[in-house]
């Protein structure tokens, strides 16, 4: 059952311009959960210009903003880009770095991404997606769903409400 307390679902990035996205996103914490869903949706009126998505980590929030890192591991997700006819999902192949391709003008996409805090390099709890091209006819946002979060005391905030 989902529960604000205890399935966190975070804002990493308002709708901007894809081709302004870049390594604005904000890091993501997860030493404290088993992985993360991040959620890209694209309201997709060009395909000029596909966007790119590739995760940096890093043992502070500083050092995986700066994206010195780059996660090679494999990760895999899902995509619907017909989101306003369809609810399919298309599962993707694993990859360290996604192109997000809507395939025809005037859809609106969601991606959904996988990434299990194991594919985290040891010391490294931080992750942060940064986006490469995109097309400045687009928006784009983000969002983050931390799976297995736990909070540091015993019972969530809120649990009896669950």
């Amino acid at each position: 059952m989902f529960h604000p307390t205890r399935t966190p679902l975070i804002e990493a990035h308002e709708p901007v311009a894809s081709n302004a996205i870049a390594a604005t996103c904000d890091p993501i914490y997860m030493g404290n959960a088993k992985g993360v869903w991040i959620i890209v949706h694209e309201d997709y009126a060009s395909d000029t210009t596909k966007l790119t998505m590739t995760l940096r980590n890093g043992s502070t929030s500083a050092i995986a903003l700066a994206g010195t890192y780059a996660v090679t591991e494999t990760w895999g997700g899902y995509k619907n880009i017909t989101t306003q006819t369809s609810d399919t999902l298309t599962a993707l192949t694993a990859a360290a770095t996604f192109e997000l391709d809507g395939e025809t003008a005037g859809n609106n996409c969601l991606w959904y991404f996988y990434f299990p805090s194991s594919k985290l390099v040891d010391g490294y709890d931080w992750l942060h997606p940064t986006f490469a091209s995109g097309d400045g006819s687009n928006l784009v946002s983000v969002l983050y769903i931390l799976v297995g979060f736990r909070y540091k005391q015993e019972d969530p905030p809120d649990s009896a409400h669950g």
